[in-house]
């Protein structure tokens, strides 16, 4: 490995824009709409459609991150410092967690089902043992449906996310540094023998893929690219490099050409899609990350990008926007309003968007950068 500073990947904070954006597309409420009916099933089909490639895209960049971070912190030092690791990650994801979780938990039913934390389609009342404890997505798991309060229906993959960090900071406290590769690409079979048989092993076919093994690919196939960039970054950026511009360009053109005819592409209900898909998709999405690899390459999102600057508070943005929706939809039927044309649906997207920013920006400043504050005076990583 050339040097021992970390390096800073351009562009990853406007992918998770991107990322969040598209789970916010898919969470508008677009079958309010009933004029101009063929727009709406394009709409429908080709944009709001697949909203959980989102949340993919979120797990491929977090198995790339943690992979590297860790892998470089293995070749740098000889080992993985546990505590410092996992109060680190604390730091990070605890507090606006538990602060949207003990907030859903505490609010009176009456009070929540007044001012619209109740609207996403029934499901179970919170489990304070399963939700303060990231295990909501087992209990969704359990009951077939999701918890009925907003946003706890949108934190199963905060806790998948949380079950990562610790099964990849123990394994790679434990396995030598030349095992590592071998553990990933395990990981890869693992988690399509977990989707083979999730049905013999959770007994329900409501919530699927709703753990960290049956989405383990995502993981470790980014994490593969994560490992060789901290190995050998800079053969890595050669051969990215010596790629042509155009060919890196038609390559970024045939994901938007996926994303854009994912229902058509996956409208049959085979055993193979729904095994493969996942797998499908981490390969597509780390090889995008693959392209964005090199400091120097013109495909680049710039630091003061309005897309990067989002992207920074995207842990904000995948926690409030849900409230804003389920809210604005309860303000709309409290005063009747019906949401049956395009300017009023784009109206309801841009203001509920407007506010998840407005509030996201207040709590990254105000709340997560202070806490974020002392976990650099105590637990710096550099």
């Amino acid at each position: 490995m050339e040097g021992s500073k970390k390096i800073h990947f351009h562009s990853f904070d406007a992918f998770r824009f991107f990322a969040f954006f598209k789970v916010f597309i898919f969470h508008l409420p677009l079958f309010a709409v009933t004029a101009d009916v063929s727009f709406k099933a394009f709409f429908y089909d080709h944009i709001k459609h697949g909203g959980g490639v989102g949340v993919s895209f979120f797990f491929v960049l977090s198995g790339f991150l943690i992979t590297y971070i860790l892998t470089h912190e293995k070749l740098k030092t000889g080992r993985i410092n546990l505590r410092r690791f996992f109060v680190r990650r604390a730091f990070r994801i605890w507090p606006l967690f538990y602060l949207i979780v003990i907030m859903a938990l505490l609010i009176p039913p009456d009070i929540a089902q007044s001012i619209g934390f109740h609207t996403n389609g029934g499901g179970y009342d919170p489990d304070w043992r399963f939700s303060l404890t990231f295990t909501e997505n087992y209990k969704s798991i359990i009951m077939g449906a999701g918890p009925k309060t907003t946003p706890l229906s949108v934190f199963w993959s905060l806790c998948i996310e949380e079950h990562f960090y610790i099964l990849w900071m123990l394994v790679f406290f434990f396995i030598r540094r030349k095992w590592i590769p071998y553990f990933l690409v395990f990981s890869v079979f693992f988690a399509i023998f977990m989707r083979v048989f999730s049905m013999d092993i959770y007994n329900t076919a409501e919530i699927s893929n709703g753990d960290l093994f049956t989405n383990l690919d995502y993981f470790s196939i980014s994490g593969l690219l994560g490992y060789f960039v901290a190995t050998n970054y800079q053969k890595i950026s050669n051969f990215v490099s010596r790629i042509n511009l155009g060919y890196r360009v038609i390559y970024i053109l045939l994901i938007l050409t996926f994303l854009y005819f994912q229902k058509d592409l996956f409208v049959n209900d085979l055993w193979f899609l729904k095994i493969f898909k996942h797998t499908f998709v981490a390969i597509m999405f780390t090889g995008l990350l693959l392209v964005f690899i090199p400091k120097n390459s013109p495909l680049r999102f710039s630091e003061t990008n309005v897309f990067t600057r989002l992207g920074k508070i995207s842990y904000g943005l995948y926690v409030y926007h849900l409230i804003w929706i389920h809210v604005l939809i309860k303000i709309c039927k409290n005063y009747d309003v019906v949401i049956d044309t395009w300017t009023e649906m784009i109206s309801f997207g841009l203001i509920t968007l407007v506010a998840t920013i407005g509030l996201s920006i207040l709590s990254y400043h105000l709340f997560e950068m202070p806490i974020l504050k002392l976990r650099e005076r105590f637990f710096s990583n550099k």
